[in-house]
């Protein structure tokens, strides 16, 4: 037997085709996602653990297609009636007495083990403690299916299974998704055929897409041209400006990337493995001459196989724990909005902005809408969006009419408004708004938008500010703080404190491109830190919105570049940049990423790369990177005399004056240091701040006595446990542990392979101290394969602004009167 198209087996698959999926859950509402193959009126109910009705509501399906009906359905309770800490249940009802458990709505049988865990009965969750040391977060981004080596989002199943056997109060309270979710732009031509396969069963229609001459260009393997020339995609061109192949499956259509989202997240629609179209079916002419592609498509199949067999580890999870979600660029195409050079090259292109159009409107109903469900309730922007999806849809794609009022209301522009708009990506009050904050019981979490909200100052090919002046208004400084919030999370895509080495590359890159007239496409020069202005404006807001306080924390989670890794900020100002006025503010920052869940590279320059030799390639000591920054407002941008450097020419020092220039001037003095130079600043800074690196705790742990090469579970320890004894017994598991145990161990400065962070705090040495742990799997004995996934790697950042091992001091020690 071969493989088997949708539209033969849509009748026999359950009613519920992907989730439910857990989303956004307060003390007074819980929202939950699924998507069915008919239409329903779903009725969410909420129960305590032992099974007492709490509150429902009830919200009719969207019909996104024939055989595709979504909701994101939210139960409202009158009161605050889920309490910090507490464990509940929820059930779906679908009408005429059907439930998650009854036969054919989950599965044939009725079974809910794909939804529950063994402790309950039902899907379960617990809202955020009171105590923040109790507190277990989770996040991660980059998701691709054929990346290399197993999803580490499975490593949640294990997280919150183990946490069930041993103390329900401990299991992980909230997930966020920092972007990646799905891969539009670098798709395996096996998954695209059976994408295209659902897509058109799903929705009952094919869409016809502008400027498409030759069908055939619209096959798996086939969509380069289409996706790099037609539509003016970046994500084929390489870091030498050639072209590669990796939009050769790029997903065009509206349901290819509804489509994506539901084979990411469920497998329902899947076929099994033995059933995955082979190479012929895909490649029917003149196939047995292209050995090459043959092998790669071969190779491919085994990393999707992969996949799938932990999708149904991944559906559990999701089902179990709160989850939040923002796009990055994947969720579209690779570099969306990287530069004003990128919005002339696509936005003007009829292809290149239907696919955009596509990919937005895809997140906005699998993500958006569970991430803020009050923005589609009725009479709001979002409801509109969905009358426009559902009516374009029953129209086949072919109506102008909902097709310009579906880009109005995702908020997809043109490249005249942008310049319009003084070369900022532009907002109306008729479109959704993609960021968001969450509150917790002494915390918040603010979901930044770093898509839709940018900027593009000086050239076309410049850095981008990832948020606009106005964007930091409407995501930070309008965002009202409250008085009981100790500690403040900042999910950005993109890591805030990027690797100095990386940033330096990106920068060479640019200046070398931009003397031969190109765009530096292969090297995603979009790193914050790239933009002085954004990143000086993102730092003083963030001071300055805690005001009356004079000290507040942030924690920065985030992912993207396929590597994980701890950083902290500390930061001291008379005068925040753009300040209307002098005032005293403190701020301290933990920068911690996770990435990737599944897109690690093997061979040189690929993420192993970085896993192997951690923050620097090449070092002659073991000092791990820092600056030490100066800094003044300057709005008058002129050069300006900061005090002067002495340099050592044959045993006499000759002194230069010292100078910045441009708003905001800065000068890292890690930079200007050196045993030659001798530093002294005599124009006060208005602010200043440190950076540092910070690697993974060592434990003190030992080579295991004995190597057990029969591969078994170990229950992996709470935060704040005593990790040593389980993490020897799964090290003597490990055909590579001595890699992990050196002194310079693999990890132990970036994770570069698949991994999963969790966030919780201790108290460790009386310093209030953050913990970034991240799951990822050693190999076993067993040729090719892998241990289970294990908190490997533990990095501890203190909060404490009196921190030792952090000097403020050091900063100023060049600063007269300081």
């Amino acid at each position: 037997m071969g493989w088997i198209p949708l539209r033969e087996r849509i009748d026999e698959l359950p009613l519920v085709i992907a989730g439910p999926i857990l989303r956004r859950t307060e003390p007074d509402s819980v929202t939950v996602w699924v998507a069915l193959k008919a239409s329903r009126h779903v009725t969410l109910t909420i129960f305590d653990k032992n099974h007492n009705f709490l509150f429902e509501s009830t919200r009719t399906t969207a019909r996104i297609g024939i055989n595709l009906h979504v909701v994101a359905v939210t139960a409202n309770a009158s009161s605050n009636i889920l309490k910090s800490g507490e464990n509940y249940l929820y059930d779906l009802h679908f009408g005429n007495g059907e439930l998650l458990s009854s036969p054919g709505i989950l599965t044939a049988a009725g079974s809910l083990q794909d939804i529950s865990y063994p402790q309950y009965t039902l899907p379960s969750f617990a809202l955020p403690p009171s105590d923040l040391k109790d507190l277990r977060i989770i996040h991660g981004s980059c998701r691709k299916p054929h990346g290399e080596s197993l999803d580490a989002l499975a490593s949640l199943d294990k997280i919150i299974k183990e946490a069930l056997e041993k103390d329900s109060k401990k299991r992980p309270h909230q997930l966020f998704l920092t972007g990646d979710q799905i891969y539009a732009d670098d798709v395996a031509d096996v998954l695209l055929f059976m994408l295209i396969d659902a897509s058109e069963t799903l929705l009952g229609w094919s869409e016809k897409l502008p400027d498409v001459e030759n069908l055939e260009e619209l096959n798996p393997g086939k969509r380069n041209n289409l996706a790099t020339k037609t539509a003016g995609l970046t994500a084929s061109i390489g870091k030498l400006n050639n072209l590669t192949d990796i939009a050769e499956s790029h997903l065009f259509t509206f349901g290819e990337y509804l489509a994506m989202h539901l084979f990411a997240w469920s497998d329902v629609l899947w076929v099994e493995p033995e059933l995955f179209p082979d190479f012929t079916d895909i490649n029917s002419e003149h196939w047995e001459a292209k050995s090459d592609k043959r092998k790669a498509y071969s190779c491919e199949v085994e990393y999707i196989k992969e996949f799938w067999s932990t999708l149904k580890n991944v559906r559990r999870a999701l089902a179990n724990i709160p989850t939040y979600m923002i796009f990055d660029d994947h969720e579209v195409t690779d570099d969306w909005y990287l530069n004003m050079a990128w919005c002339s090259r696509i936005l003007d292109k009829p292809l290149g902005k239907r696919i955009l159009q596509n990919g937005m409107l895809a997140s906005a109903i699998c993500q958006a809408w569970g991430n803020t469900p009050e923005q589609f309730e009725k009479g709001t922007n979002g409801e509109e969006l969905l009358k426009a999806a559902v009516a374009w849809s029953v129209g086949g794609g072919e109506n102008k009419l909902f097709e310009e009022q579906i880009a109005l209301r995702i908020g997809l522009p043109s490249v005249e408004d942008i310049q319009q708009n003084s070369q900022k990506l532009p907002h109306s009050d008729a479109a959704l708004t993609w960021h968001y904050i969450v509150n917790g019981p002494s915390y918040e979490v603010i979901v930044l938008d770093t898509r839709t909200w940018r900027e593009f100052p000086g050239k076309d090919f410049d850095f981008p500010a990832l948020i606009s002046k106005e964007g930091y208004d409407e995501q930070i400084s309008k965002q009202v703080r409250g008085d009981d919030i100790k500690i403040s999370f900042v999910i950005s895509p993109s890591p805030f404190i990027g690797v100095p080495y990386i940033e330096n590359l990106q920068k060479i890159a640019k200046g070398i491109y931009e003397k031969i007239g190109n765009a530096a496409w292969g090297f995603d020069t979009e790193a914050w830190a790239l933009n002085k202005t954004a990143f000086e404006r993102m730092i003083a807001r963030l001071a300055l919105r805690a005001l009356p306080n004079s000290k507040s924390r942030v924690v920065f989670l985030s992912g993207d570049v396929h590597y994980s890794f701890g950083a902290r900020l500390q930061y001291s100002a008379i005068h925040p940049f753009e300040s209307p006025e002098f005032v005293n503010s403190e701020l301290l920052i933990a920068q911690l990423t996770s990435s990737s869940l599944k897109n690690e590279v093997g061979g040189i320059g690929g993420s192993h790369s970085a896993h192997r030799q951690g923050f620097i390639p090449i070092r002659v000591n073991s000092d791990l990177p820092t600056a030490e920054v100066l800094g003044w407002e300057n709005q008058q941008e002129q050069e300006v005399t900061i005090g002067h450097m002495s340099l050592l020419v044959e045993e006499l020092f000759q002194s230069t004056p010292l100078k910045i220039k441009g708003t905001p001037g800065i000068i890292d003095l890690v930079k200007q240091r050196n045993s030659f130079r001798k530093l002294e600043i005599n124009k006060k800074p208005e602010w200043c701040y440190r950076i540092d690196f910070i690697a993974s705790t060592d434990e003190g742990l030992e080579k295991p006595e004995t190597e057990n090469q029969e591969a078994a579970s170990v229950i992996a320890p709470f935060p704040g446990e005593n990790r040593k004894p389980a993490l020897e017994k799964y090290l003597s598991m490990a055909k590579n542990y001595r890699e992990y145990l050196s002194k310079k161990g693999h990890g132990t400065e970036i994770v570069g392979l698949n991994n999963l962070g969790e966030i919780n705090f201790e108290i460790i040495d009386g310093k209030e101290t953050i913990v970034q742990t991240l799951w990822w799997r050693l190999e076993s004995w067993e040729d090719g394969k892998m241990l289970e996934p294990f908190p490997l790697t533990r990095c501890e950042i203190s909060l404490e602004f009196d921190d030792q091992q952090h000097p403020m001091s050091d900063v100023v020690k060049e600063v007269e009167n300081s």
